[in-house]
């Protein structure tokens, strides 16, 4: 993570940061964790794909890459969950919440990631939806902005690693318990963003596979 977008909105910084691996000779640049929703974000400096104007900021980016090297490009789709509404990493980073201008933080139990940090809220089902909803949009723009390539994050601490982890998934319903259960939600948004991404590009996933 660059953490220097604005409002979500990736700059001239991102424009010479990936535009410079892809001429130094990559066959795929990935582009750092981009989140699909304001309250997805980690810190107020992250990158986005949740609103129209991203769509152009990220284009001249990806039109960049196409037009000067034989790289592709892909896109990192990620939402924070208990991580986020904290500072920029040289302001105290993933360990210090925000004190002004923060947001509610979700995750599939209500445990902080930090243990003085926010307690995140427990998501319901409306939750849900609106996370798959999220990653669906911004899988569609995406496309439309030209990636070749999405990367579903599943891994670091983030929202759709703590369901899959048994040390953050503390759930008794559906989404929480034996490992089945577990990948119920990241599966649900990972058939969401692939209903909206074209057949014949591809899809990653990442998982840790460790919680340290």
């Amino acid at each position: 993570c660059q953490y220097m977008a604005e409002e979500g909105a990736v700059t001239d910084w991102h424009l010479v940061h990936l535009g410079s691996l892809a001429v130094g000779g990559a066959a795929l640049v990935y582009t750092e964790m981009t989140d699909v929703s304001r309250e997805g974000r980690i810190t107020p400096g992250c990158a986005g794909m949740y609103k129209p104007e991203h769509i152009a900021a990220w284009r001249r980016i990806v039109d960049f890459v196409h037009a000067n090297s034989g790289a592709k490009i892909c896109l990192q789709l990620a939402h924070a969950g208990r991580k986020g509404s904290t500072k920029l990493a040289w302001e105290g980073g993933e360990s210090e919440a925000l004190t002004e201008g923060g947001w509610e933080v979700l995750s599939a139990s209500p445990l902080p990631y930090v243990s003085d940090g926010q307690v995140p809220r427990e998501m319901d089902r409306a939750d849900m939806d609106k996370v798959v909803a999220d990653f669906t949009a911004a899988a569609a723009r995406a496309e439309a902005t030209g990636f070749d390539m999405i990367e579903v994050h599943m891994a670091h601490g983030y929202l759709l690693a703590c369901f899959l982890s048994p040390l953050t998934n503390q759930r008794s319903d559906a989404y929480g318990g034996d490992p089945e259960n577990r990948l119920r939600f990241p599966l649900e948004v990972l058939d969401a963003v692939r209903s909206a991404w074209p057949s014949r590009k591809p899809i990653a996933v990442r998982i840790s596979a460790t919680d340290w």
